[in-house]
């Protein structure tokens, strides 16, 4: 049985606006959180291989799930990030360690 988190799916569009909408359970901002999802997919890219074209990321349900953490912690947090311990959340570096693997399995 494969791994849901890693299994590729159907095309997909990778986060949308309205998807972080939901997520956060808020309204508006569609300007800020588009820049956020525009920065957590190159953030997560580039901490796995940015030679991958980003439509084969955003076809893994984890890496769409790591945008929304990175997404949800930086909308969150934004003006306190200088007062902040932790860089990322420990769960967005989890599951791009878990991309990682698999891209290396795919790619490898």
């Amino acid at each position: 049985m494969a791994d849901e988190t890693n299994s590729p799916r159907a095309p997909s569009t990778g986060v949308t606006v309205g998807d972080m909408q939901k997520y956060l359970a808020i309204d508006g901002d569609d300007d800020v959180l588009k820049s956020l999802i525009g920065y957590a997919e190159e953030d997560a890219r580039g901490s796995i291989d940015s030679t991958i074209d980003i439509e084969i990321y955003r076809k893994l349900p984890i890496f769409n799930q790591a945008v929304r953490t990175l997404v949800d912690f930086h909308y969150y947090n934004r003006g306190a990030l200088s007062g902040q311990q932790i860089a990322y959340p420990k769960s967005y570096q989890y599951m791009l360690n878990k991309i990682r693997w698999k891209v290396g399995q795919t790619n490898g």
